[in-house]
């Protein structure tokens, strides 16, 4: 399998991280969005919305992290990356498809109008309403995760996606030290070998 993606990007580690997870061969194929790679005609072709990542595996090509998430957990099923029952599938769905909808795209806004964008270009009421989105994303996964150590049952998928979009949270000014079950989640995920491998 071939990975294309930009590695520093959340959505890239997303997958990275899912591909170490589930002990995949795989081959990272850097896509530099710096010089506008992902808006060239031969990536277009794999990735027609010119994002990252893309997941070839032979003549299969499937973008969207969390869609890889899933087709990853169904390629190394001896990993128990998914659930194990409808609930437990369910429940996993619930929390990547929270991540896909409203977390991942607020801490993307604070990023954009923090650190990314020029200052003239920076609206600070979208920096707002992200920072309250993420409380409420947040505070519902602090109260899950008290009393235990994953989202669901065991570590899943459902961690991998949660945890890469919230890696992000110190460089923009979100401390999740005000959610001391999710702190201590996230450093049960830093502990984990796929995880110092992607983020170094």
């Amino acid at each position: 399998m071939k990975l294309h993606g930009f590695p520093m990007s959340p959505n890239t580690r997303r997958a990275l991280l899912g591909l170490e997870e589930s002990e995949l061969a795989y081959e990272l194929v850097p896509v530099d969005m710096m010089t506008a790679a992902h808006k060239q005609p031969d990536y277009l072709k794999l990735h027609p919305m010119g994002r990252v990542p893309v997941l070839v595996d032979g003549d299969f090509v499937l973008w969207e992290s969390n869609a890889i998430l899933r087709y990853l957990a169904e390629r190394a099923p001896y990993k128990q990356l998914d659930g194990d029952s409808a609930r437990s599938r369910a429940e996993i769905a619930q929390w990547t498809f929270v991540n896909a909808a409203h977390l991942s795209p607020a801490l993307a806004h604070i990023f954009a109008h923090t650190i990314r964008l020029p200052e003239e270009q920076r609206i600070a009421k979208l920096v707002e309403n992200g920072r309250a989105e993420v409380a409420r994303c947040v505070g519902p996964l602090d109260a899950r995760l008290q009393g235990r150590d994953w989202i669901v049952e065991r570590f899943s998928i459902a961690d991998i996606s949660i945890g890469a979009s919230l890696a992000v949270a110190p460089m923009i000014g979100i401390d999740l030290a005000a959610y001391p079950h999710v702190a201590a989640w996230m450093s049960r995920l830093q502990g984990r070998t796929a995880w110092k491998k992607i983020y170094g």
